[in-house]
């Protein structure tokens, strides 16, 4: 996939809460300046800015005010100024996210939109990934360069293959993210030990998570026949030859549905809302992902 031809692709969002930040942005923020959210009145003496002087709300609090008729109090406008936050992805590359629907190339059109999304509102995008281990060679601390998008795509299919099988490194990059404010885009199959997930989604308790799940539907297109199948073990690579008969599918169907359950269940206990996908996710899905999320 060439990554410069990339369509130029972003989704609408918005950070749920107040951002207590002074860097402008596009998000509702607690500090007053130059926004357009009205936050009250103030002396002309305590914020002069003569720009933003009310006549009427002067006039209209003298004549409320029988105390100061003989001092005039000349009042000015405050608002919120919007904040901005950091977008961070965190990319799952272990082996069994090269497999089936799941591959480097849907990661690295995520990472690209999410880039583009997060920089051309002024907000700061960062990468992260893991498999095995933290993946040091796959991150980006926050920034704001144009040329963002394309880079991350391009360190996403250039990823080295892991040298262990696992995503115990899922732990070591959450200890990464230091932002005041962020946003965690999560992009994984999830198929690993949800001990690891509850030990992460603790530490990253203050921020606002995005679980994108892709689910694999590898065990749908084993025979329903009884016959020999040759099957390989997705994060070691290795291969068994199974002698496959509808009650070993049925099993495995259900050990499948027994994880994202339990992986649901995770979830809700944290409050989060994951987003389950197959294929390229699209801005669409993102965009009704965070209007959802207003809305609830």
């Amino acid at each position: 996939m060439a990554t410069r031809n990339l369509p130029q692709q972003e989704f609408v969002y918005r950070f749920p809460d107040k951002v207590f930040s002074h860097v402008p942005g596009a998000h509702s923020g607690t500090a007053l300046g130059s926004g357009d959210r009205f936050a009250g009145f103030a002396d002309l003496f305590d914020y002069p800015d003569p720009r933003r002087l009310d006549i009427r709300a002067s006039l209209r609090q003298q004549a409320a005010d029988v105390t100061q008729q003989s001092q005039q109090r000349w009042l000015v406008k405050r608002y919120q100024q919007r904040a901005s936050v950091t977008l961070w992805l965190m990319s799952d590359i272990s082996q069994s996210m090269t497999v089936s629907s799941v591959n480097h190339e849907r990661l690295a059109k995520l990472a690209h939109m999410i880039a583009h999304s997060a920089i051309g509102i002024g907000d700061r995008f960062a990468m992260t990934a893991f498999d095995s281990e933290w993946r040091q060679d796959m991150t980006i601390m926050p920034t704001r360069q144009r040329s963002m998008p394309t880079f991350a795509a391009e360190r996403l299919m250039g990823a080295a293959k892991p040298k262990a099988a696992g995503a115990a490194g899922l732990t070591q990059a959450t200890d990464l993210i230091n932002s005041k404010r962020a946003m965690i885009f999560l992009a994984s199959d999830f198929c690993f030990d949800l001990s690891l997930l509850e030990q992460s989604l603790r530490k990253l308790s203050q921020y606002t998570v995005i679980p994108i799940v892709w689910r694999h539907d590898d065990v749908d297109h084993f025979p329903s026949h009884a016959g020999w199948a040759e099957t390989r073990d997705a994060e070691t690579g290795q291969r068994h030859s199974v002698w496959m008969r509808p009650s070993i599918k049925k099993r495995w169907q259900q050990q499948m549905e027994d994880h994202f359950s339990q992986l649901s269940a995770c979830f809700m206990r944290y409050r989060i809302r994951p987003l389950y996908v197959e294929g390229d996710i699209t801005p669409q899905q993102l965009t009704e992902y965070f209007y959802a999320m207003k809305n609830s």
